[in-house]
């Protein structure tokens, strides 16, 4: 019943961009955790390297986001999508063939280029061929069948992969590139003025800056606060999990399946329930409330190293659950507001604004677990999470307060 009240709110444009949304999921969900796998096992890269390099993609997409965004302004959403997943599955498919230091960093450029391409526009799309009323809603969809993709994904690189076999894992690039190229044919079919450069109304300005978008305040205040809050979220989960886990508690490595499929299947359950709660209350009771959510799934952790062996297992996957009820909430909460603060002739600025949450969080993130871990500070790198999660608070309040004077 509550996967029904989704779909009936897609019409035929949001359709074709949230299966493509799925089906790219697929893909991505088969490659993005083997990566440094498949560069140490398959191609000798160190783990020092293969490290480094996903730092250096991070940097990429921050640099890339600003002029991608300004760019989805300048010439449309459909065009910047179409340019970015031809790229995409041009990289995808180099990777499966990259032999050297030199070639993967190339390669790793131009994904983290395509990525900021995408992304901004498709966010633009969704939003503009979604009534304001229903977007929450649609993202939240939008983010329960991306988990579903990932899961999927994950599930066919288990069966495609054979320990030391190269051939498996080149298959797993090559369909990893197929899906950016089904959810091109798909992108190319879309019509309208939803997809295309967005032209003024006679009241409203000709063109935009990021100047504009600079001044609008709670939207600035959102980016920051959601860098900060990814830092201490997924910054930190990916990065730090699976070394806290195995390193640090002695779990076996297969608990790390267990742990982070509690997350995703979850998210694929819940997300209609959490989105049925969230509508009864404010987006910025909404924002506050992944806050704290967020630190109780630290807490969790926290609670782990104290227990036996396996109640420590089930306690990290607990804290997955927890930290999913968070992502559940912002999902649907911070593209929807940023898009209802951003003017239409700069949205795609602002959702590439929005983008760096992630990029910048991705370098900070997994920066701050490498040497507080290395270290073998790892309470103390738990206690800092935890606060960490708290202080985006003051900066969501803050916005709360801005809304109300201008409302």
């Amino acid at each position: 019943m509550l996967f029904k009240e989704f779909t009936v709110l897609l019409n035929p444009q949001s359709r074709k961009i949230i299966f493509g949304i799925c089906l790219n999921a697929i893909g991505g969900g088969m490659t993005l955790s083997l990566l440094l796998v498949y560069l140490h096992d398959m191609r000798g890269f160190t783990n020092t390297f293969g490290g480094l390099l996903l730092a250096y993609g991070s940097i990429v997409s921050i640099v890339s986001s600003t002029p991608m965004g300004a760019l989805v302004d300048r010439v449309g959403p459909k065009k910047v999508m179409i340019g970015g997943l031809l790229l995409n599955s041009a990289a995808a498919f180099s990777l499966s063939q990259v032999e050297t230091h030199f070639q993967a960093v190339i390669v790793i450029t131009f994904l983290n280029i395509a990525g900021q391409a995408i992304w901004p526009s498709q966010s633009v799309i969704l939003t503009r061929v979604t009534p304001q009323k229903d977007r929450s809603k649609i993202f939240g969809f939008n983010f329960m069948l991306l988990n579903l993709g990932l899961g999927l994904g994950g599930l066919l690189s288990s069966l495609i992969i054979q320990k030391g076999d190269l051939l498996s894992f080149q298959i797993m690039y090559w369909v990893d590139a197929s899906t950016f190229l089904l959810y091109l044919l798909i992108v190319l079919t879309l019509r309208g003025e939803n997809v295309n450069r967005y032209v003024p109304k006679a009241h409203e300005p000709k063109s935009g800056s990021y100047r504009d978008l600079f001044e609008i305040k709670p939207l600035m205040l959102l980016g920051i606060a959601g860098v900060i809050l990814f830092t201490f979220g997924y910054g930190t989960i990916q990065a730090g999990i699976p070394v806290f886990a195995t390193q640090f508690l002695g779990l076996s490595p297969k608990w790390l399946g267990i742990i982070f499929g509690v997350n995703t299947i979850s998210i694929v359950l819940f997300q209609p329930l959490v989105m049925r709660i969230i509508e009864r209350y404010s987006k910025y009771a909404a924002l506050i409330s992944i806050s704290i959510v967020w630190a109780l799934s630290w807490l969790l952790v926290g609670v782990a190293p104290y227990l036996p062996l396996f109640a420590s297992g089930i306690a990290l996957s607990l804290s997955q659950l927890v930290f999913a009820v968070g992502e559940m909430i912002q999902a649907p909460t911070i593209p929807t507001l940023a898009n209802e603060l951003a003017p239409e002739h700069i949205r795609g600025r602002a959702n590439a604004w929005m983008s760096l949450q992630w990029s910048v969080s991705g370098v900070l993130g997994p920066a701050i677990t490498g040497l507080m871990l290395g270290a073998d500070l790892a309470t103390a790198w738990v206690v800092v999470m935890f606060i960490g999660c708290f202080l985006s608070i003051p900066l969501f309040l803050k916005m709360k307060a801005l809304a109300k004077v201008s409302g």
